[in-house]
């Protein structure tokens, strides 16, 4: 069930960040990158 939560409240940050365009999705991709370098790798943005 947290699992399921913590995917919710992931989907819904992308989906905030997304409408606000391009400028904001890099920010958002350039902080993946520099805080979890795992999971960037995963989602291929490295």
């Amino acid at each position: 069930l947290n699992k399921v939560y913590r995917a919710d409240k992931a989907r819904a940050v992308i989906d905030t960040v997304r409408r606000k365009g391009s400028e904001a999705s890099s920010a958002l991709i350039s902080a993946l990158c520099e805080e979890d370098r795992c999971l960037s790798t995963e989602l291929n943005l490295t």
